[in-house]
């Protein structure tokens, strides 16, 4: 029987397209391997975007027909153009911060999977609310989803006592009763520390509601964060703050106010604890129910699924070269150096550079895993009342420069954790810094420098450059083009698929033939690129903003 359907799998290939994209490109790469130009690299998602820029590459030659000078002098240029592109493609910095994944065609789509949830089980979860929670909001914590406390409670039964009526002093079965909160009571949270000073009698204040457990049946104790509760008079809750009195026997909640008399009435959904090895308290649906209706809905909370894709166009770079001959005729005489081999190699790597900086300036526009503020002036802090740095009483005898310099890595870790709390992949482990920034890094207890002092082993030499590592954690490239003070804190994950930002490459590098002008027998020639670039999931990247540099 299982061979049977291994045939069936088989013949079925056909119909799953991620498998035969898959087939596809490991022919390209048994077919370029025996070229040489797959060497050194090591992922494998690597190898098979080279083999598909390539492909692209070699196809575009021949739809061309592009060839080096005239009918005369017919000889074939795709030995220069092929290795380029192995060259400049396989040194683009711009793969060490986003996803590089080569278009076969000149427009396509990034298809995405989109989880809803299909209920709204016990009140914790909104209907048709994303499954992973919020967390694309520039610097806005993570919300919904399983972000914050009692979220574990989505596939539950779940049961409501009947409804409560407020009381003044007593909590039973159908009674609970309201009293003040302090600021213990809510974890001395400081963003709650003005709606306890508001106090229990006012609009906005907080107010602790106290049920009875007579007022459930068999409640799980261990689990009533997960708990929630609803009625009148008020309008917010705060699930971290539930709790259970074992010696009062009462479960108690934490509520905003949205009128100025006490709450009148409170309904609690909770979850149940088997009674008796045969009271199993699940999905079941009860005789008398069967009985009324056999096709009683016993409401299994659902999850939803919707395939959803964002369209990319390939965009199209060109730029050409102009001299003349006796520039061409004076460089190789005197340095025999060839003109149209060294402006065709610029024109290449000038390219690169401009797509690199493209990338770098779209992701710093678009972080929103969180923003850092820092000056370099010592013991000068961020005010977000007043969105001015100001001088803490003491500070600045506090710190010396050196020491002051190491506070930049609390901001920086700052940023990584938002990033690993909004995309669950990890923290930051790349920083993108300016010249002036990098004094700064470069100082820090921690940096270790990645370079021999060899320019020739330099990689990305022209542009961004990989210049180390701060504690171990975050690879450092330095921007020299880079002339504002922003710290660019990304995760780029080991999966292809584990970035925020895709570089869609389509044609990687066409050149020109060499052609001359008839009138002043002035050489040209040109190169082109066409690619796409798309921000997928912004809360990879955030930044810290560098003030008070003329400090450093």
């Amino acid at each position: 029987m299982s061979d049977k359907f291994k045939s069936v799998e088989s013949l079925m290939d056909g119909y799953n397209p991620q498998r035969q994209l898959l087939e596809q490109t490991r022919k390209l790469v048994k077919k370029w391997e025996p070229t040489g130009l797959l060497e050194g690299l090591e992922q494998d998602h690597k190898v098979n975007g080279m083999a598909v820029l390539l492909e692209n590459q070699a196809r575009q030659l021949i739809d061309e027909a592009s060839r080096t000078g005239t009918s005369a002098n017919s000889e074939e240029w795709s030995g220069v153009a092929l290795p380029l592109v192995r060259r400049i493609f396989g040194e683009l910095a711009a793969q060490e911060f986003v996803s590089v994944q080569p278009m076969n065609l000149p427009s396509g789509l990034i298809f995405y999977l989109d989880f809803k949830y299909g209920t709204a089980q016990t009140d914790a979860h909104t209907n048709n609310a994303d499954v992973f929670g919020n967390t694309s909001g520039s610097n806005v914590d993570a919300s919904g989803g399983l972000y914050g406390a009692g979220k574990f409670g989505y596939s539950i039964n779940d049961v409501s006592t009947a409804a409560l009526a407020g009381h003044a002093s007593t909590a039973n079965a159908t009674q609970f009763i309201s009293s003040s909160v302090s600021w213990s009571d809510v974890d001395f949270e400081p963003d709650l520390s003005s709606s306890v000073s508001t106090g229990v009698a006012a609009d906005n204040g907080l107010v602790k509601l106290t049920t009875a457990v007579a007022s459930y049946s068999n409640p799980d104790f261990d689990g009533v964060r997960a708990f929630s509760i609803s009625g009148s008079g008020y309008d917010e809750f705060f699930p971290a703050y539930t709790s259970y009195d074992s010696t009062n026997s009462q479960i108690s909640f934490i509520v905003r106010k949205d009128i100025a008399g006490a709450p009148t009435t409170a309904v609690v959904k909770y979850h149940k604890v088997s009674a008796t090895n045969y009271d199993r308290t699940d999905f079941e649906a009860t005789a008398a129910q069967i009985d009324a209706n056999p096709e009683t809905d016993i409401d299994i909370p659902e999850l939803d699924i919707a395939l959803k894709s964002i369209p990319i166009i390939a965009k199209t770079r060109k730029l050409k070269a102009v001299w003349t001959p006796e520039l061409a005729q004076d460089l190789n005489a005197y340095h025999s150096v060839d003109a149209e081999a060294e402006l065709t190699a610029l024109l290449s790597e000038y390219i690169s550079m401009e797509i690199d900086l493209e990338i770098l300036d779209m992701l710093m526009a678009n972080a929103s895993a969180k923003t850092e503020r820092w000056s370099a002036r010592v013991g000068y802090e961020f005010d977000s009342s007043t969105s001015l740095f100001a001088q803490s009483s003491g500070e600045s005898n506090a710190y010396t420069k050196g020491t002051w310099f190491q506070t930049l890595g609390n901001k920086i870790q700052a940023v990584s954790n938002a990033i690993h709390q909004k995309t669950l992949r990890g923290g930051a482990n790349f920083i993108v810094v300016s010249p002036e920034t990098a004094t700064i890094i470069e100082s820090i207890p921690g940096y270790a420098a990645d370079t021999d002092g060899d320019a020739t082993s330099n990689k990305f030499a022209m542009g961004v450059q990989k210049v180390g590592a701060l504690n171990n954690r975050y690879t450092v490239y330095k921007n020299p083009y880079m002339l504002e003070n922003n710290i660019l804190v990304g995760f780029r994950g080991s999966n292809f698929l584990e970035t925020g930002a895709v570089y869609a490459p389509y044609v990687p590098l066409i050149m020109t033939p060499l052609v001359y002008d008839p009138k002043n027998f002035t050489p040209r020639k040109g190169v082109m690129t066409r690619y796409a670039k798309k921000i997928v999931r912004s809360e990879f990247y955030g930044k810290v903003v560098v003030a008070d540099v003329n400090y450093v």
